[in-house]
């Protein structure tokens, strides 16, 4: 028996309205009582790129989706919306549909309003190439609206406006020009902000200094930015997350207490010293104390060529690594382990084809050491205290069998004498739709490694 029977049609709505707008679609095949229900959903979600057909032309598959959306707005029967989401590339072509859009959502009083406007053409690895024109005015009526949360992608915006945003908990932007004063205005006209983030954006000055009162921030993201920046400041006193990808400019972070959560990564980076590793080591020591650090691989192998190192040990209980597991990242492999004493949790995220550069050591740069990285994880190498004392649980995401792979994983089970659970997820390349033969050697291996000495 169906127990969803005997739910009012108000709780299949509240239902709907928790999944992607994609999944609740396709509830409407489960039985002819939920057919329709997808369409009261709260949370909105208007993609052009579902209505992607490779055999027809794009002025009818934009047409189909502009008639798509006109008419959800005309028969959409619920009082009120929670989420709205607009993606749309070409706005200036039909204003008048983006406007009836946007008019829609603020009668329901949406609370998280995402206008999308940016085309899936741009790239989105090249650091040089990522100023477009913005494409669509945000109309002053949205300004007035008591929002919790706003993301704009490539859409003007008048900072000065903000401070009607009273409620704004999150801004989420994306493909703008963002100029430090622009940063500025923004946060000091939103007293009650806890989220910002910044991708793909462009123009900050050469000196980025943000102090702005009492901030609320707790979340800040800064994401593939053009930011011609080599001093970057930012007071935040309640600062908890703070997640970094683009180039690497000396850091200054204010803020009371540690943090939870750390992602670095500088794959945009092309060359790496003694002096880029002592920059790292600074930067580390800059966010320390934290619960949880992410670092990639561009991190793994230049912070070993430095002598400074990390000035004092890491607190962290998580790692998380982000590599290819090539022999140039091994060392680092190591660095971290040395450096964090309390580590409970240790997570590779192994990707053979990142866009990242494996830097060639000349033999003023190479780490200093006498292991070899094909001797790396000998049974006879050294230990590290969190390997033998602390470390619970290791997943490695993206598994291979590479021989530093199975090295590694070797040496866990030999030296993890509290190590609870290993987690191993084949890569989906190697792997394709099942690979027997893969799944099978990674078992093999891992039954006959040999198991820890207590």
């Amino acid at each position: 028996m169906d127990r969803f029977l005997v739910l009012p049609e108000s709780h299949l709505v509240a239902i709907v309205s928790f999944l992607p707008f994609k999944e609740a679609a396709r509830t409407s095949v489960l039985s002819k009582r939920w057919r329709h229900v997808w369409r009261l959903s709260k949370n909105i979600e208007f993609d052009e790129r579902c209505f992607a057909n490779v055999d027809a032309d794009r002025e009818v598959q934009i047409q189909v989706f502009i008639d798509f959306v006109r008419q959800w707005v005309q028969n959409y029967q619920e009082p009120t919306v929670d989420r709205l989401s607009l993606k749309f590339s070409q706005p200036q072509n039909n204003p008048r549909v983006v406007e009836n859009c946007i008019a829609f959502a603020l009668a329901g009083h949406v609370k998280h309003l995402a206008l999308d406007f940016s085309d899936r053409t741009w790239a989105v690895h090249d650091l040089d190439d990522i100023a477009h024109p913005t494409q669509f005015d945000l109309p002053l009526s949205v300004y007035n609206h008591p929002l919790e949360s706003l993301t704009l992608s490539s859409c003007n915006f008048n900072v000065s406006e903000f401070k009607n945003f009273g409620m704004l908990k999150e801004i989420s932007l994306c493909w703008v020009e963002m100029k430090e004063s622009t940063t500025k205005a923004l946060l000091a006209n939103c007293g009650c902000l806890e989220s910002l983030s910044l991708r793909h954006c462009w123009d900050m000055d050469n000196f980025f200094c943000v102090r702005v009162g009492e901030l609320k921030l707790k979340t800040l993201v800064v994401y593939k930015c053009r930011f011609m920046c080599s001093y970057f400041e930012f007071e935040a006193p309640n600062l908890r997350c703070l997640r970094y990808s683009g180039t690497l400019p000396k850091f200054c972070l204010l803020r009371n207490g540690g943090l939870d959560e750390v992602d670095l990564d500088f794959g945009h980076e092309t060359h790496g010293n003694e002096a880029v590793s002592d920059l790292l080591g600074q930067l580390i020591d800059e966010v320390n104390p934290m619960r949880a650090l992410t670092v990639c691989t561009f991190m793994l192998q230049v912070l070993p060529m430095g002598e400074e190192g990390i000035g004092s040990p890491l607190g962290i209980t998580q790692l998380t690594l982000k590599t290819t597991m090539h022999d140039h990242e091994q060392h680092g492999i190591q660095y971290f382990l040395k450096n964090c004493p309390q580590l409970e949790t240790l997570k590779f995220e192994i990707d053979s084809h990142a866009r990242t550069r494996i830097i060639n050591y000349t033999e003023y740069e190479a780490p200093c050491a006498e292991v070899k990285p094909e001797h790396m994880w000998d049974e006879n190498t050294i230990t590290f205290s969190c390997v033998t004392q602390t470390l619970r649980e290791v997943e490695m995401k993206g598994f291979r069998a590479s021989p530093n792979e199975i090295g590694f994983m070797c040496y866990l089970l030999y030296h993890g004498r509290l190590m609870e659970k290993l987690t191993i997820i084949v890569s989906s390349q190697a792997s394709g739709r099942g690979n027997p033969q893969l799944y099978r050697m990674v078992a093999e291996k891992t039954r006959d490694l040999p198991r820890t000495q207590t």
